[in-house]
């Protein structure tokens, strides 16, 4: 699963990837690819890397998801995945 965010406001993109990191969860996809691009600035690659961004906001919205493992894909995307237990 891939979603593009880049080029969103930043509070578009942290509402959107919370909610598709929800929903993959839901749906049982192991996995999904924030696109956050690499050229316009890093204010939502840092949001999805830094801890106190998208892992804090999934544990305090989605409780229920299992702590994220984040993947720089090296080309404008982190691939997110679950910690399975």
């Amino acid at each position: 699963m891939k979603v593009d965010l880049h080029g969103l406001p930043l509070s578009e993109a942290k509402i959107s990837a919370q909610v598709v990191v929800a929903e993959a969860w839901s749906n049982a996809i192991s996995s999904v690819e924030l696109i956050h691009g690499h050229n316009l600035g890093t204010a939502i690659k840092d949001y999805i890397q830094q801890y106190e961004g998208l892992r804090n906001d999934i544990e305090i919205v989605y409780p229920e998801v299992p702590a994220l493992k984040l993947s720089d894909n090296g080309l404008g995307s982190t691939i997110v995945r679950f910690k399975r237990h």
